[in-house]
């Protein structure tokens, strides 16, 4: 599906009220992501953004100690339990103990809205506490403080 800058920017200015960095397009709020090889990937799975290629590691253990996470990617997965029904920019995964609100690095991908109920892999790094939103709108923050914040820059759902 191919989309215009038009139709992309008319969804940010409804959605998160962010501009999309300059380069290529990226997919149309809803419409399913552009595809991206992996060597971790799963068969079937929608792969966005970059490929995932950091160890996997438990939202409890990020949980438990924040300070040896800070500043470095890692991978993580969980279930979809939110998306944004703006343009698919955040998404919250909770796993058996724990929950990550996630929004997508830079506004360069989206989810699709539809995302909820699937299991996603995700490749992030830590927000620290007090960070900046990526998103001034009030539909982007998350709406329980106690989760942790991650920023992705890839998402494998599945």
């Amino acid at each position: 599906m191919r989309t215009t800058n038009g139709f992309i920017l008319l969804g940010l200015a409804l959605g998160c009220n962010m501009s999309p960095p300059p380069g290529p397009a990226s997919s149309a709020p809803g419409a399913p992501p552009s595809a991206a090889p992996a060597s971790s990937a799963v068969a079937g799975a929608l792969h966005i953004g970059e490929p995932i290629s950091e160890a996997e590691v438990l939202l409890a253990d990020v949980a438990k100690d924040p300070a040896h996470f800070s500043g470095r990617p890692f991978s993580t997965r969980g279930v979809v339990t939110a998306v944004c029904q703006e343009m698919g920019c955040w998404m919250e995964i909770k796993d058996a103990t724990t929950g990550a609100h996630i929004r997508m690095h830079g506004h360069t991908f989206f989810v699709p809205r539809t995302a909820s109920g699937h299991q996603a892999r995700v490749q992030a790094t830590l927000v620290a506490s007090g960070a900046p939103a990526a998103c001034n709108e009030p539909e982007c923050a998350p709406k329980d403080l106690s989760m942790l914040q991650l920023d992705a820059t890839g998402v494998e759902l599945l």
